[in-house]
């Protein structure tokens, strides 16, 4: 097992390595200059503002001391922010962007899991059709028209909820919604087929026939198995999610990285895009590593023999 996770964590570095080069030659494609009206700036005040951020230097030079300074923790300072670090200015901000994200990840994957045990179980049934047409709606409106609809109805309205900022839970209720009824649809339907295959499983005709209740053949025995997949989705849905949150966070207003992250595109801050960047591909490549070690603990057939996976 401990070769296995050293074997998955060398990928996942050679991974991020990867992710982290292709971004910063990236930002050598984009067009523009990142500094605030540089059309009002004389060409010898441009080179001097280009030659200070070493923005002169050949992009080789430029990109060995990019690596090297974000070895050492330094992704440099934001041009929009006066210099800030982008890693200040991640760490102080990538928390809410987290919370709200873990927020709708409990909302959704608890409800999903809910909706697909009903329709395994009532396959072919109303409540079956129901938990299934719940499903396609979440999959088929994206997120911000549902949080638009969601503003609309509980802040304007009904006014029952604040139309935007971030607090305590009156400000976290609609965009966790809004974030949360895509991953109820998704684990819907992945937990419905996994109960619908389970309940067909000959384990499952033998305890019906040793006189187990209807009950605990269904919880102990079939959701405990169908649950073993999507268990592994999990993880990488998480990432998405908190990744993915940016239209969202820019229509509640919320203080996150998803929000800054569009501004820094708009404004060609290149330390801000490629921090943030780096950021969602490591929560991403992490995740596949977490799935990657759940896969070996939750289901035996998988588990590593003989140091090979």
């Amino acid at each position: 097992m401990v070769r296995f996770i050293l074997k998955r964590t060398g990928y996942m570095l050679v991974t991020f390595y990867i992710v982290l080069t292709l971004t910063f030659l990236s930002m050598k494609l984009l067009p523009g200059t990142p500094f605030k009206q540089a059309q009002k700036l004389t060409p010898q005040q441009l080179n001097t503002l280009k030659s200070y951020y070493g923005l002169n230097d050949p992009i080789p030079v430029q990109y060995v001391r990019y690596v090297w300074n974000f070895i050492h923790g330094d992704m440099g300072g934001s041009f929009q922010y006066g210099n800030e670090p982008v890693t200040d200015f991640l760490f102080a901000r990538f928390p809410i962007s987290l919370q709200l994200g873990i927020n709708a990840m409990i909302v959704g994957t608890v409800l999903g899991i809910l909706l697909g045990i009903v329709a395994g179980i009532n396959r072919g049934k109303s409540l079956d059709w129901g938990s299934t047409m719940v499903a396609i709606i979440g999959v088929s409106i994206p997120s911000f028209v549902l949080a638009a609809i969601l503003q609309f109805f509980f802040s304007v309205y009904w006014r029952i909820f604040p139309v935007a900022g971030w607090g305590g839970f009156m400000y976290q209720a609609l965009p966790t919604l809004a974030l949360a009824i895509g991953v109820t649809a998704q684990v819907a339907r992945f937990m419905r087929t996994e109960m619908v295959e389970v309940l067909n499983q000959d384990y499952i005709v033998t305890a019906q026939a040793k006189g187990l209740s209807r009950a605990t053949v269904i919880y102990k025995h079939a959701v405990r198995n169908a649950m073993i997949p999507v268990i592994t989705i999990v993880p990488p849905m998480t990432a998405a999610v908190v990744t993915g949150s940016l239209v969202i966070e820019n229509i509640f207003n919320i203080p996150g990285i998803g929000s800054q992250f569009v501004d820094s595109i708009v404004t060609n801050d290149y330390p801000m895009i490629m921090g943030t960047t780096e950021l969602y591909a490591l929560l991403y490549i992490v995740s596949l590593l977490v799935v990657d070690i759940l896969y070996q603990l939750v289901d035996p057939r998988m588990r590593v023999t003989g140091g090979k996976a």
